[in-house]
């Protein structure tokens, strides 16, 4: 079973995402649900409502609604996978990086005839305990099934593959409010933070009901003005 039932109780299969089966009401609700920082916040914080904060902050700094409307579902495949906290995203990415040093490197001794002893290299870089192996193999994987979700949300809205460099940078700026509004205060700096400020406005707390609602509303909003502009094009 590769498919998960959808709160439009529509299956929605994980290896096979197609664009029909994506629905705003679907991605409304359930963003609306899932909390972001593990639930580890000061109050429920739903990634809607992050994405409700990232989009404003694109329009706020004079981003065109093309890429609002990326900033607003830039989350938009934790809809279907959930949200992976950022430490253990970070842990992945370095776990298969190694991975793939490892192997460049037994190519390069391969080519210099040393394919035994390279090998033996690779594979102590590669498998040093099982739980690289673990966390690199699901980093592959969940990095698939994420790209084929992003891919099947780029075509149902008309958004390009690649998000817009104001998406990264409003995140950040989201980023630093919700851990000055969120998180308990803690003297370990945050090096992905660095150069950014929050935003002077707190966030306030808000019920998943409302959320879901501003989501949609924001989001049906955005899609009349792209589709108004793809046609007058």
């Amino acid at each position: 079973m590769t498919w998960i039932l959808t709160n439009s109780a529509r299956p929605f299969d994980l290896l096979n995402p197609r664009a029909q089966d994506i629905l705003t009401t679907d991605l409304a609700h359930a963003l609306s649900l899932v909390c972001r920082f593990c639930g580890h916040c000061a109050h429920h914080y739903s990634v809607a409502q992050h994405s409700l904060l990232v989009a404003y902050i694109i329009e706020k700094e004079g981003g065109t609604p093309e890429e609002q409307l990326a900033g607003l579902l830039h989350d938009g495949t934790e809809a279907y996978i959930s949200d992976l906290t950022r430490p253990l995203k970070l842990l992945l990415i370095e776990a298969a990086r190694q991975r793939e040093m490892a192997w460049l490197d037994l190519v390069d001794e391969i080519s210099a005839h040393r394919h035994a002893v390279s090998l033996d290299a690779a594979a102590t870089h590669i498998l040093t305990t099982a739980e690289r192996e673990g966390v690199s193999l699901l980093l592959d994987t969940y990095h698939e099934i994420e790209q084929r979700i992003w891919l099947a949300i780029a075509e149902r809205f008309h958004l390009a593959h690649e998000l817009p460099a104001c998406v990264k940078h409003a995140d950040m700026i989201a980023l630093a409010t919700e851990k000055r509004d969120l998180l308990p205060e803690h003297p370990a700096p945050w090096e992905c933070l660095e150069g950014y400020a929050p935003l002077p406005e707190r966030i306030l707390q808000m019920q998943p009901d409302i959320v879901r609602q501003q989501f949609h509303d924001r989001l049906l909003g955005l899609l009349a003005v792209t589709h108004r502009r793809r046609a007058a094009a």
